[in-house]
């Protein structure tokens, strides 16, 4: 069924832009053919109703021939075809009314009927042209989803095996150590991996899920890391049914560790907050550093990872900004707050 008349608001809009071409038609016929205002509408208000109907019919033919792949000689032949014909028709429908109104209306109306042809004819050209630019529109906007999905997939795909490749250095470092702590980090991170892997194939999740998975990795971190990992947290309860990407705060805790706790002999303590108001919701990890240690290789990959996956989701609606005071790094995302479906 044609879209406009799966919906009756656009089905009430397209008569209403009806209205100013019917009026043309009306004024064509009367000046034309020296009818009056009255028999004019009499005559071309109901032939504007069935032109009105029959200028739908583009929305099939336009979506049978695509203009990307059906010849230029087609096109034309066709179209023009249905536009004479559509033209005849409507014409045809004006006579019988104007015998209907009155033989003298009747006698006359020939003499508008040229124009009148040219006019409709010109109109159904026009809806044509409109119905292909739709179509084009249309297409324009599912590549540009279907590009944005497809990019957001890869920049999703990084996130696991950036993390596994760390966590795997970490279980080998911890082997040598203590063989039972490495034993308990090998099955935290299965369990991590495993929630990941099954939130990880949805766009969006809540909130509060995504924050019981960055508290699966802080458990797989804390075997390693014991006492040096410290966390507090400040989170507004209406954070918990905002949807975010999946897949987005981790990372940023990830990287919180790796170059910030990691790095420090004492560790540190990580702080999170969130907050949500009905338009925003803003999000905050805090950790301290040290600015004399070396940098750890492929340093910002995360922080990469998330700003462009932000830009790839929102556009310019999220931003993702970075501070540097002192020996704290804070890392601050404010995105619009959606409810969780």
């Amino acid at each position: 069924m044609h879209p406009i008349l799966q919906n009756w608001r656009r089905f009430l809009l397209w008569l209403a832009a009806w209205i100013p071409l019917g009026a043309i038609l009306v004024l064509v016929a009367h000046l034309s053919a020296r009818l009056s205002l009255a028999d004019s509408a009499a005559v071309m208000v109901p032939a504007a109703v069935v032109l009105a109907f029959f200028c739908l019919a583009p929305f099939y033919v336009c979506r049978s021939l695509p203009l990307r792949s059906a010849s230029a000689a087609r096109l034309v032949t066709q179209h023009l075809a249905a536009a004479f014909i559509l033209s005849g028709a409507v014409m045809l429908v004006a006579r019988l009314m104007a015998s209907f109104v009155s033989s003298a209306t009747a006698a006359r109306f020939p003499a508008a009927a040229p124009a009148l042809a040219v006019i409709v004819l010109m109109i159904y050209l026009m809806a044509v042209a409109l119905h292909y630019a739709a179509f084009e529109m249309e297409s324009s906007r599912r590549a540009e989803v279907l590009a944005r999905e497809a990019q957001l997939r890869a920049l999703k795909s990084q996130v696991n095996p950036h993390f596994l490749f760390n966590s795997l250095n970490s279980i080998s470092a911890l082997t040598a150590i203590d063989a039972g702590e490495a034993r308990e980090m090998c099955i935290r991170l299965a369990d991590f991996l495993r929630t990941s892997l099954r939130l990880g194939e949805r766009v969006t999740i809540p909130f509060a899920e995504e924050m019981a998975l960055t508290t699966m990795y802080l458990e797989v971190e804390r075997v390693r890391f014991g006492g040096r990992l410290r966390l507090t947290q400040r989170m507004d309860p209406a954070c918990s049914d905002c949807d975010v990407p999946a897949l987005l705060i981790q990372p940023l805790v990830e990287n919180a560790v790796k170059h910030g706790i990691a790095m420090m002999a004492e560790g540190g303590e990580i702080a999170i907050s969130g907050e949500c108001d009905d338009q925003w919701l803003r999000f905050s990890i805090s950790n301290p550093f040290d600015p004399e240690a070396p940098p750890s290789g492929r340093n910002g990959l995360g922080l990469r990872n998330v700003r462009e996956r932000l830009e790839a989701r929102y556009g310019g609606a999220a931003r993702m900004e970075i501070r540097v005071e002192e020996r704290m790094y804070r890392v601050a995302l404010t995105l619009p707050a959606r409810a969780a479906r």
